[in-house]
Parts: structure tokens; sequence; C-alpha cells
């Protein structure tokens, strides 16, 4: 009950922001990009610099590693998708729906919540992970649908993704250390990056029909979703961990959760840069999320205290 309690304590402001979202673009018409910029280009830069600082070397290298599998792996189910229940869809945004999960937005609160605010730069490990697929790879596979091979390659320098990757590496191998009186100031910057995170939702969200909503064909699509993102992560992880065992344990249990995390809003930021589908992702994503409020508490019970 406790879990429960504290998840709740984390998570459901966060709904709130969803509200927020959707309120300021229905009542003033804020663009997304007034939200996405200062997140881009300025508060998740110093927070994954902050973070990789913290984590230890070894998780540096094995974490992204892993959680970019499970990503890699997870155009398979995607594909599959594709040719049963979701045949109308892109495939493109099919596959970055299915690839890429909201751990920085959705999943700060829960693994501070689950695990202290120590834990964070774990979690920044999986978040290196999944955003070299989904920032890099998955940008690619949705640029090339309207660009050049050349032009999408362009664009991707234009990514501020992989500049913070490579600057907070470089700090890494420095041994750069930030002062301790930083950690109350990260903490608050965690909790304004997961709340504006929330905000973009609301945002897209504010432009979709919420009155016809297909909710039998959304329940089935992320139930498949999560199944096969559960199986891939239990063949990838449960792998390593049986065979090597590298991780401490709380480092696998922050990695059991990713299947658990929703869609990555940067979905409705590709639908939009296809001009296809953006209400239709972007009410995915928000699914997604309700899903997990769900899901994650659930799965956190099994998790010693």
């Amino acid at each position: 009950m406790e879990v429960l309690l504290e998840l709740a304590k984390n998570l459901l402001p966060l709904l709130a922001f969803i509200g927020v979202g959707y309120f300021f673009k229905r009542r003033f018409r804020v663009n997304p990009s007034v939200i996405s910029t200062p997140l881009v280009f300025a508060l998740i830069p110093v927070l994954v610099v902050y973070n990789v600082s913290e984590a230890d070397t070894s998780k540096i290298v094995l974490i992204p590693i892993l959680a970019f599998l499970v990503s890699l792996a997870m155009n398979l189910p995607a594909l599959l998708a594709k040719k049963t229940i979701a045949k109308q869809e892109d495939i493109n945004l099919l596959k970055s729906s299915f690839t890429f999960f909201n751990v920085l937005f959705f999943g700060l609160p829960v693994v501070s919540a689950l695990f202290g605010r120590e834990a964070s730069s774990v979690l920044i490990c999986v978040y290196l992970g999944t955003a070299v697929y989904g920032d890099i790879i998955g940008f690619f596979q949705v640029a090339k649908t309207k660009l050049s091979t050349k032009d999408a390659l362009k664009e991707i320098l234009k990514v501020p993704f992989i500049y913070i990757f490579i600057a907070a590496i470089i700090i890494k191998i420095w041994g750069v250390k930030i002062p301790e009186e930083a950690a109350p100031i990260m903490d608050a910057l965690a909790w304004v990056v997961s709340s504006l995170g929330m905000m973009i939702v609301g945002v897209h969200l504010s432009d979709v029909d919420l009155k016809n909503v297909p909710i039998p064909y959304f329940g089935k699509l992320l139930g498949f979703r999560t199944l096969s993102a559960i199986l891939l992560s239990l063949l990838i992880i449960g792998g390593e961990y049986l065979i090597w065992e590298n991780l401490e344990t709380d480092d696998y249990l922050i990695l059991v959760l990713l299947p658990f995390l929703p869609v990555a809003s940067n979905i409705s930021l590709f639908a939009s840069f296809l001009e296809t589908e953006e209400e239709r992702f972007s009410l995915l994503v928000f699914l997604s999320i309700i899903l997990s409020f769900v899901l994650v508490p659930a799965v956190a019970q099994f998790f010693p205290s």
C-alpha cells in the first residue's frame, strides 16, 4: 500500500499537467514549440549531463546497450502489427510508437518514488539507450519518408540529443564532478521536465476528437505493444542477467519497468513532420499514459521493498 501511495503522489500531479496543456492550447492556442524548445535545448541536456556524471561507468556502457536492443527489437512486433491489427497506420509512425518509450517524462517520477532520487542516474542510462534509437535511427526512418537519404542525414545532425550524448560522455571521461549542492536543483529540474513533458501531451491532445475514440482498436494495439515489449525485454535483459549478471538488483528492476512505460510523446512530433495522423498518434500517446498509470503500480507491487 505504501508503494501505491508513493506512486500516486508522484504520478497524479503529472496527469493534471496533461489537463493544463489541454487548457492552454484550447484557451490561448499555445504552440507546442513554446514548451518543447526549452525542454529539448536547455532542460533535458542539463539533466542528462548531470545524471551521466553521477552514474557508475560500467552502467553507462551496459544499460544503454540493453535498452537500445529492446527498442531495436520492437520493430519486429511493429511489422507484425502492420500486417494484422494496424493495416491502416503509417509503418514509420507505427514503428516509432512501438520502439520509443517515454522513459524521461514518465519514468523519472516513477523511479524516484520506487528507488529514491539517486536512482535517476540509472534511468538516464536507460533513456540514453532508447533515445539513441528513437531520436536518431527512428527519426531517420521518419525523415526518409519525405527526404532523400542525404537530406535525412542532414536533419539528424540537427537533433540536439546527439550533442547532449557526446557532451555527457566527454564530461564523464574527464571525471568532472558536479558539486553536491546541485542535487536539490536537479531534483526540481527533473520535476519540471516531467511536468512540461506531460503538458506537451495535453497540447497535442486538444486537437483530438475524444467523442469518436476507437477504444477497442487502441486497446488491442497497446496490449500487443505491451506484451511484445515484456517478451522481448525478458529475452534481452533476462538473458544478460542469466549469463553475466553484471548489474545490481535495482538496475534490473528499473529495466524491468521499460515495457510498461508509455509511448514517447515524440511520436506526435514525428506525425507533424509527416503531416499525417497527428491527432490519432497523439491519442495513442495519451491512452498509453493512462495504461501505464495502471500497469506500473501493479508491477511495482511485486518489487522487493
